[in-house]
């Protein structure tokens, strides 16, 4: 029997929580500040039945979280304005509107806006939940530290990696 078949029986017997769409005009949904960056949140996981959150996140110049890496969520980036320089892995790019990156968990990875205004990319992150660590950290004041961070970070499987890792 193949992988997958087998998988695929394994979940069989598995039922997600219903949810009901979610619709949101533009510029609608909770928007907050964190660290400098302005996210928006599109979806989150208490409205999708876990599922997924969805945010979208103007960055400024310069700006952009340390690489890290998910143990419980895979994550898309779509690159919606400006540029970003997307660090996955070992790889190095510089990518603009349109791009787009699928990562999964366990992967090391970072982004930083590389424009001379702000840039602007929507990610989704499933399962959905860690929106609770971005809100956790914008409501720090004053702003955590990075031991802080990396602290706040552990009960989400979130790994913050050291800088020129």
């Amino acid at each position: 029997m193949s992988e997958a078949k087998l998988k695929g029986d394994a979940m069989a017997g598995v039922v997600a929580p219903p949810f009901h769409p979610v619709l949101t005009d533009a510029g609608g949904g909770p928007t907050f500040t964190m660290l400098g960056t302005t996210m928006r949140m599109l979806a989150t996981a208490a409205g999708t039945g876990g599922r997924y959150t969805v945010i979208e996140q103007v960055t400024p110049p310069d700006w952009g979280p340390p690489r890290h890496i998910h143990s419980r969520e895979d994550e898309i980036f779509y690159i919606l304005d400006g540029r970003y320089e997307l660090h996955v892995g070992e790889e190095r790019r510089i990518v603009s509107a349109g791009a787009s990156a699928i990562l999964p968990r366990n992967i090391p990875h970072g982004f930083r806006n590389v424009a001379s205004t702000p840039s602007r990319l929507v990610f989704v992150i499933t399962p959905g939940g860690l929106e609770e660590y971005f809100l956790a950290v914008a409501k720090c004041l004053p702003a955590p530290n990075p031991a802080q961070l990396i602290e706040l970070a552990r009960p989400f499987g979130l790994t913050l990696l050291p800088p020129g890792v």
